[in-house]
């Protein structure tokens, strides 16, 4: 055993053989109140996931209604004030989507087709390779990470 090892037994058995120590009785009192005046409060005093769920869903909703409106009369307010409206950038950058919509759209669509005239047999091969090349590529580059971060 070392210094170290037998200073912190040393230690450990002077502790233990300390009273232990009992906390006040107005602080267990004050703790129980406390304990007690939270179980009392009103629901929506409480945090929001206690909530019953039709307050819940009421409450959501008026949420969503009310940043809606916000979103609305603020576009509003900037396109009477001359600014233009900030919701066109953002349709704007929506439709430059379409493509990425467009392309998601025939992958969904040949992989019916797939399923529909090829069967389930070649959807679950392509899918294996899928998945054995997307592992395969996961353990290359931890590899190629260890290898290039190995501290020896």
């Amino acid at each position: 055993m070392n210094e170290q090892e037998q200073l912190e037994q040393l230690m450990h058995g002077e502790l233990r053989k300390l009273p232990e120590l009992r906390a006040p009785e107005t602080l267990v009192h004050r703790v129980m109140l406390a304990v007690h005046a939270k179980e009392r409060q009103p629901w929506w005093q409480r945090p929001w996931l206690t909530w019953p769920r039709p307050a819940q869903l009421i409450s959501s909703a008026l949420f969503a209604a009310t940043v809606a409106a916000l979103i609305y009369f603020g576009a509003q307010a900037w396109q009477v004030a001359g600014f233009g409206n900030p919701l066109d950038k953002i349709w704007l950058w929506i439709v430059s989507l379409a493509p990425l919509w467009n392309w998601l759209v025939a992958l969904v669509n040949a992989v019916a087709l797939v399923w529909q005239k090829g069967g389930q047999l070649y959807l679950f091969i392509g899918l294996g390779v899928a998945a054995t090349m997307y592992l395969l590529c996961v353990a290359t580059g931890t590899a190629c990470y260890r290898l290039a971060f190995n501290r020896r």
